[in-house]
């Protein structure tokens, strides 16, 4: 579902670039709670908040997004949210407005480039691990009966099922308390944030954010817990998993 004030054109040409994704669309402000029940956003189970690019600056971009990330938040606590911001600095804020995940635009190009000079095949190794497809690089969530075994136990056993290969484990954590992400000193975007929910009459101030820990190409002994999944390459299209 797509949810932006584009122009009637503009949206059209979206949607037929979309069409093998059965994609809807629903015109409207993504930061408005009536326009997100048009969507049916109480439903979803993810979103993803891309910077505005129709606001001038990339403050009002990122500011821009912190509204909508409140907006679903307080239309659906639990929805998953990842966000697009335009400055490193904004990352944190907007993990604080309750964004899950944050990407920021452009942040590995210096490294792409650095490396197609100093590292060649670099480059094309992760634009083919990024790309969709058979290889992509996915998650895949670890099997019950090997929990509180060791990285190797599950990276063999995941690559003898169906070719798949962990590279990393992700490990949720419990989650964290707004109050807790904000700073004792409030900065103004700290307190642009507790306003938005005062506005909206909003009592769950203290909304659940789960904390994500990285361990990319842990040791072979390193033990599975049960809050852990895997990433990595597969070599199988998922659909045709079981």
């Amino acid at each position: 579902m797509l949810i932006n004030e584009l122009a009637e054109d503009t949206a059209t040409e979206a949607l037929m670039r979309l069409d093998s994704l059965e994609t809807r669309y629903v015109r409207g402000d993504s930061a408005s709670e009536a326009v997100l029940d048009r969507a049916n956003a109480r439903e979803a189970k993810s979103a993803i908040v891309l910077a505005d690019a129709s606001h001038p600056g990339s403050l009002a971009s990122d500011e821009r997004t912190t509204l909508v990330i409140l907006a679903l938040k307080s239309v659906k606590k639990e929805l998953k949210v990842s966000a697009e911001a335009l400055e490193i600095e904004s990352g944190t804020h907007l993990k604080r407005a309750g964004a899950d995940d944050v990407v920021v635009r452009g942040e590995f190009n210096g490294f792409l480039l650095s490396s197609s000079a100093l590292a060649p095949g670099v480059p094309e190794v992760a634009r083919q691990v990024l790309a969709l497809g058979a290889s992509e690089l996915r998650r895949e969530p670890v099997p019950p009966a090997l929990v509180g075994r060791t990285f190797k136990e599950l990276f063999e056993a995941l690559r003898a099922r169906d070719g798949f290969m962990a590279m990393a484990i992700v490990t949720e954590a419990k989650g964290l308390a707004l109050d807790d992400l904000l700073t004792d000193s409030f900065s103004l975007v700290d307190n642009f944030i507790k306003e938005q929910f005062s506005a909206a009459g909003m009592e769950h101030l203290r909304f659940e954010e789960g904390g994500v820990k990285v361990t990319v190409n842990p040791p072979d002994d390193y033990v599975i817990g049960p809050s852990d999944t895997a990433i990595g390459i597969g070599t199988t299209p998922l659909a045709a998993l079981s």
